[in-house]
Protein backbone atom coordinates (compact mmCIF):
# COMPACT_ATOMS: atom_id res chain seq x y z
CA UNK A 1 0.00 0.00 0.00
CA UNK A 2 1.03 3.60 -1.27
CA UNK A 3 2.22 5.47 1.80
CA UNK A 4 -0.11 8.89 2.38
CA UNK A 5 0.96 11.89 1.86
CA UNK A 6 0.34 14.58 4.83
CA UNK A 7 -0.91 17.87 4.15
CA UNK A 8 1.03 20.84 6.39
CA UNK A 9 -1.69 21.16 9.31
CA UNK A 10 -1.88 17.60 9.29
CA UNK A 11 1.61 16.72 9.72
CA UNK A 12 1.98 19.52 11.92
CA UNK A 13 -1.28 17.73 14.53
CA UNK A 14 0.35 14.32 13.91
CA UNK A 15 3.56 15.42 14.79
CA UNK A 16 2.63 17.56 17.84
CA UNK A 17 1.14 14.17 18.87
CA UNK A 18 3.85 12.28 18.75
CA UNK A 19 6.01 14.41 20.63
CA UNK A 20 3.60 14.85 23.27
CA UNK A 21 3.69 11.25 24.07
CA UNK A 22 6.98 10.91 23.60
CA UNK A 23 7.73 13.99 26.00
CA UNK A 24 5.48 12.57 28.79
CA UNK A 25 7.02 8.88 28.43
CA UNK A 26 10.12 10.67 28.47
CA UNK A 27 9.13 12.44 31.78
CA UNK A 28 7.23 9.59 33.71
CA UNK A 29 9.98 7.65 33.17
CA UNK A 30 12.09 9.43 35.89
CA UNK A 31 9.81 8.31 38.92
CA UNK A 32 10.13 4.33 38.83
CA UNK A 33 13.91 4.86 37.41
CA UNK A 34 15.02 7.16 40.43
CA UNK A 35 13.16 4.96 42.64
CA UNK A 36 15.51 1.94 41.28
CA UNK A 37 18.86 3.58 41.09
CA UNK A 38 19.06 6.05 43.78
CA UNK A 39 20.16 9.60 43.57
CA UNK A 40 23.73 7.98 43.01
CA UNK A 41 22.65 6.12 40.22
CA UNK A 42 20.58 9.14 38.46
CA UNK A 43 23.28 10.75 38.70
CA UNK A 44 25.46 8.77 37.12
CA UNK A 45 22.97 8.10 34.40
CA UNK A 46 22.77 11.98 33.55
CA UNK A 47 26.67 12.45 33.62
CA UNK A 48 26.65 9.87 30.23
CA UNK A 49 23.35 10.77 28.84
CA UNK A 50 24.55 14.41 28.73
CA UNK A 51 27.47 13.86 27.38
CA UNK A 52 25.84 10.76 24.23
CA UNK A 53 23.69 14.03 23.68
CA UNK A 54 26.55 16.31 23.17
CA UNK A 55 27.87 13.59 20.67
CA UNK A 56 24.76 12.85 19.40
CA UNK A 57 24.37 16.63 18.63
CA UNK A 58 27.28 16.64 16.50
CA UNK A 59 26.39 13.56 14.83
CA UNK A 60 22.84 14.23 14.11
CA UNK A 61 22.27 18.22 14.39
CA UNK A 62 21.07 20.03 10.84
CA UNK A 63 22.13 17.24 8.38
CA UNK A 64 18.42 15.53 8.27
CA UNK A 65 16.72 18.01 8.35
CA UNK A 66 18.93 19.49 5.53
CA UNK A 67 18.26 16.45 3.61
CA UNK A 68 14.82 16.41 4.19
CA UNK A 69 14.97 19.99 2.58
CA UNK A 70 16.75 18.77 -0.50
CA UNK A 71 14.72 15.80 -1.09
CA UNK A 72 11.59 18.09 -0.68
CA UNK A 73 12.87 20.41 -3.59
CA UNK A 74 14.29 17.44 -5.84
CA UNK A 75 11.22 15.68 -5.42
CA UNK A 76 8.94 18.62 -6.36
CA UNK A 77 11.36 19.77 -9.21
CA UNK A 78 10.44 16.23 -10.37
CA UNK A 79 14.50 14.94 -9.89
CA UNK A 80 14.15 11.71 -8.70
CA UNK A 81 17.70 10.42 -9.28
CA UNK A 82 18.74 13.40 -8.17
CA UNK A 83 16.60 12.75 -4.60
CA UNK A 84 17.93 9.36 -4.00
CA UNK A 85 21.48 10.48 -4.47
CA UNK A 86 21.05 13.05 -1.97
CA UNK A 87 19.79 10.12 0.43
CA UNK A 88 22.52 8.23 0.11
CA UNK A 89 24.92 11.09 0.25
CA UNK A 90 23.46 11.79 3.36
CA UNK A 91 23.82 8.01 4.79
CA UNK A 92 27.20 8.63 3.75
CA UNK A 93 28.28 12.11 5.60
CA UNK A 94 26.55 11.13 8.63
CA UNK A 95 27.51 7.64 8.60
CA UNK A 96 31.12 8.60 8.79
CA UNK A 97 30.90 11.64 11.71
CA UNK A 98 28.81 8.80 14.18
CA UNK A 99 31.59 6.01 13.69
CA UNK A 100 33.96 9.08 14.29
CA UNK A 101 32.05 10.21 17.00
CA UNK A 102 31.46 6.83 18.46
CA UNK A 103 35.09 6.04 18.57
CA UNK A 104 35.77 9.28 20.61
CA UNK A 105 33.55 8.92 23.02
CA UNK A 106 34.14 5.06 23.76
CA UNK A 107 37.94 5.75 23.40
CA UNK A 108 38.14 8.73 25.48
CA UNK A 109 35.43 7.96 27.97
CA UNK A 110 38.16 7.71 31.21
CA UNK A 111 39.23 11.30 30.39
CA UNK A 112 35.62 12.73 29.59
CA UNK A 113 34.78 10.84 33.11
CA UNK A 114 37.81 12.68 34.98
CA UNK A 115 36.87 16.07 33.18
CA UNK A 116 33.42 15.83 34.81
CA UNK A 117 34.04 14.71 38.53
CA UNK A 118 37.80 16.74 38.75
CA UNK A 119 39.25 15.18 42.38
CA UNK A 120 35.77 14.89 44.16
CA UNK A 121 35.72 12.13 46.47
CA UNK A 122 32.88 10.29 47.91
CA UNK A 123 30.95 10.51 44.53
CA UNK A 124 30.65 8.07 41.49
CA UNK A 125 33.83 6.69 40.73
CA UNK A 126 35.56 7.75 37.26
CA UNK A 127 35.71 4.12 36.11
CA UNK A 128 31.67 3.72 37.02
CA UNK A 129 31.32 6.85 35.02
CA UNK A 130 33.11 5.70 32.03
CA UNK A 131 31.63 2.52 32.00
CA UNK A 132 28.26 4.15 31.61
CA UNK A 133 29.35 6.36 29.07
CA UNK A 134 30.81 3.64 26.33
CA UNK A 135 27.27 1.83 27.16
CA UNK A 136 25.41 4.48 25.63
CA UNK A 137 27.91 5.40 23.13
CA UNK A 138 27.00 2.39 21.12
CA UNK A 139 23.68 4.77 20.11
CA UNK A 140 25.79 6.57 18.30
CA UNK A 141 25.91 4.16 15.07
CA UNK A 142 22.35 3.77 14.87
CA UNK A 143 20.80 7.11 15.46
CA UNK A 144 22.40 8.79 12.06
CA UNK A 145 21.09 6.20 10.11
CA UNK A 146 17.93 6.60 11.83
CA UNK A 147 17.48 10.30 11.50
CA UNK A 148 18.35 10.74 7.61
CA UNK A 149 15.78 7.88 7.43
CA UNK A 150 13.57 9.68 9.16
CA UNK A 151 14.60 13.03 6.58
CA UNK A 152 14.01 11.13 3.95
CA UNK A 153 9.72 10.79 4.48
CA UNK A 154 9.70 14.39 6.17
CA UNK A 155 10.73 15.45 2.83
CA UNK A 156 8.16 13.66 0.24
CA UNK A 157 5.78 14.93 3.20
CA UNK A 158 4.88 11.48 5.36
CA UNK A 159 4.75 13.02 8.63
CA UNK A 160 3.45 9.96 10.15
CA UNK A 161 6.10 7.40 9.52
CA UNK A 162 8.60 9.63 11.07
CA UNK A 163 6.10 10.24 14.40
CA UNK A 164 5.65 6.85 14.74
CA UNK A 165 8.68 6.10 15.08
CA UNK A 166 9.77 8.38 17.68
CA UNK A 167 7.08 6.74 19.74
CA UNK A 168 8.43 3.27 19.25
CA UNK A 169 11.94 4.65 19.88
CA UNK A 170 10.74 5.85 23.53
CA UNK A 171 8.65 3.28 24.28
CA UNK A 172 11.48 0.77 23.67
CA UNK A 173 14.07 2.76 25.60
CA UNK A 174 11.96 3.63 28.51
CA UNK A 175 10.99 -0.23 28.84
CA UNK A 176 15.01 -0.82 28.85
CA UNK A 177 15.35 1.91 31.49
CA UNK A 178 12.50 0.88 33.79
CA UNK A 179 12.81 -3.16 33.60
CA UNK A 180 16.00 -3.32 32.62
CA UNK A 181 17.69 -1.41 35.63
CA UNK A 182 15.13 -3.42 37.71
CA UNK A 183 15.89 -6.83 36.57
CA UNK A 184 19.64 -5.66 36.75
CA UNK A 185 19.58 -5.08 40.40
CA UNK A 186 16.98 -6.95 41.62
CA UNK A 187 17.27 -10.80 39.97
CA UNK A 188 20.83 -10.55 38.45
CA UNK A 189 22.53 -9.15 41.39
CA UNK A 190 24.12 -6.58 39.74
CA UNK A 191 25.93 -3.71 40.93
CA UNK A 192 24.41 -0.16 40.53
CA UNK A 193 26.84 1.12 37.74
CA UNK A 194 25.84 -1.85 35.33
CA UNK A 195 21.94 -1.49 36.58
CA UNK A 196 22.53 2.11 34.92
CA UNK A 197 24.68 0.80 31.80
CA UNK A 198 22.00 -1.33 30.90
CA UNK A 199 19.36 1.94 31.08
CA UNK A 200 21.79 3.94 29.05
CA UNK A 201 22.12 1.19 26.65
CA UNK A 202 18.36 1.47 26.07
CA UNK A 203 18.87 4.29 24.27
CA UNK A 204 20.66 1.93 20.91
CA UNK A 205 17.87 -0.71 21.56
CA UNK A 206 15.33 1.90 21.25
CA UNK A 207 17.13 3.23 18.08
CA UNK A 208 17.68 0.11 16.92
CA UNK A 209 13.58 -0.72 17.30
CA UNK A 210 12.93 2.70 15.72
CA UNK A 211 15.07 2.05 12.72
CA UNK A 212 13.62 -1.29 11.77
CA UNK A 213 10.16 0.08 11.56
CA UNK A 214 11.39 3.35 9.15
CA UNK A 215 13.67 0.57 7.18
CA UNK A 216 10.61 -1.85 6.69
CA UNK A 217 8.24 1.08 5.15
CA UNK A 218 11.23 2.50 2.99
CA UNK A 219 11.77 -1.48 1.88
CA UNK A 220 8.28 -1.92 1.02
CA UNK A 221 7.39 1.19 -0.64
CA UNK A 222 10.72 0.75 -2.70
CA UNK A 223 8.80 1.69 -5.63
CA UNK A 224 6.54 4.26 -5.14
CA UNK A 225 9.43 5.99 -3.32
CA UNK A 226 11.29 5.62 -6.47
CA UNK A 227 14.62 4.31 -4.36
CA UNK A 228 15.58 2.04 -7.23
CA UNK A 229 17.78 4.20 -9.31
CA UNK A 230 18.53 1.57 -12.13
CA UNK A 231 15.78 3.27 -14.34
CA UNK A 232 16.02 6.50 -13.46
CA UNK A 233 17.94 8.70 -15.51
CA UNK A 234 20.73 10.75 -14.10
CA UNK A 235 20.08 14.13 -13.47
CA UNK A 236 22.57 17.19 -14.36
CA UNK A 237 22.81 18.01 -10.59
CA UNK A 238 26.27 17.35 -9.26
CA UNK A 239 27.03 15.64 -5.99
CA UNK A 240 29.18 18.79 -5.07
CA UNK A 241 26.65 20.90 -5.36
CA UNK A 242 24.39 18.17 -2.88
CA UNK A 243 26.81 18.56 -0.26
CA UNK A 244 27.45 22.09 -0.54
CA UNK A 245 23.73 22.75 0.07
CA UNK A 246 23.43 20.15 2.55
CA UNK A 247 26.17 21.96 4.67
CA UNK A 248 24.58 25.05 4.15
CA UNK A 249 21.29 24.24 5.71
CA UNK A 250 23.00 22.43 8.21
CA UNK A 251 25.34 24.40 9.97
CA UNK A 252 22.73 27.24 11.21
CA UNK A 253 21.11 24.03 13.30
CA UNK A 254 23.88 22.74 14.31
CA UNK A 255 25.27 25.48 15.90
CA UNK A 256 22.40 26.22 17.46
CA UNK A 257 22.09 22.37 18.83
CA UNK A 258 25.50 22.13 19.94
CA UNK A 259 25.02 25.55 21.66
CA UNK A 260 22.76 24.23 24.13
CA UNK A 261 23.99 20.88 24.47
CA UNK A 262 27.67 22.55 25.59
CA UNK A 263 25.99 25.13 27.74
CA UNK A 264 23.96 22.08 29.46
CA UNK A 265 27.09 20.14 30.31
CA UNK A 266 29.39 23.13 31.51
CA UNK A 267 26.51 24.09 34.20
CA UNK A 268 26.68 20.68 34.80
CA UNK A 269 30.26 20.33 35.45
CA UNK A 270 30.65 23.83 37.05
CA UNK A 271 28.19 22.89 39.63
CA UNK A 272 29.71 20.12 40.76
CA UNK A 273 33.14 21.66 40.64
CA UNK A 274 32.24 24.70 42.57
CA UNK A 275 29.90 23.09 45.48
CA UNK A 276 32.78 20.74 45.74
CA UNK A 277 35.16 23.22 45.92
CA UNK A 278 32.70 25.03 48.69
CA UNK A 279 32.75 22.00 50.59
CA UNK A 280 29.73 22.48 52.30
CA UNK A 281 27.86 19.51 51.44
CA UNK A 282 28.70 15.97 50.98
CA UNK A 283 29.22 14.75 47.64
CA UNK A 284 25.74 12.86 47.15
CA UNK A 285 24.21 16.12 47.51
CA UNK A 286 26.08 17.92 45.52
CA UNK A 287 25.68 14.90 42.26
CA UNK A 288 21.90 15.14 43.45
CA UNK A 289 21.61 19.22 43.05
CA UNK A 290 23.87 19.78 39.93
CA UNK A 291 22.35 16.89 37.69
CA UNK A 292 18.99 17.86 39.15
CA UNK A 293 19.33 21.37 37.36
CA UNK A 294 20.99 19.88 34.39
CA UNK A 295 19.04 17.06 33.74
CA UNK A 296 16.13 15.96 35.87
CA UNK A 297 14.69 19.14 36.76
CA UNK A 298 14.50 20.04 33.00
CA UNK A 299 12.08 17.18 31.97
CA UNK A 300 8.94 19.13 33.75
CA UNK A 301 8.90 21.94 31.07
CA UNK A 302 9.49 19.24 28.39
CA UNK A 303 6.02 19.25 26.70
CA UNK A 304 5.62 22.91 26.76
CA UNK A 305 8.68 23.69 25.37
CA UNK A 306 8.75 21.31 22.52
CA UNK A 307 5.22 22.03 21.67
CA UNK A 308 5.20 25.48 21.92
CA UNK A 309 7.47 25.98 18.69
CA UNK A 310 4.26 24.32 16.36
Amino acid sequence: MFLKKNSFIEGTIIATVAIVLVKILGMLYVIPFYATVGVQGAALYAYAYNIYSLFLEISTAGIPNAVSKLINEYNTLNKQEAKIRTFKLGKKILGFIAITAFIILFVFAPLIAKLIMGDMAGANSVEDISFVIRCVSFALLIFPFLSVSRGFFQGHNIIYVSSFSQVIEQVARVSVIIFGSYIALNFLGLSNAHAVGVATFGAFIGGFCAYLYVRKKLVNNKKELALDTNFLVKDEVTNKEIIKKIISYAIPVVIVSIAFTIYNNIDMILTLRVMDYIGSYEALEVEFIATAISTWASKISLIVTWTRTF
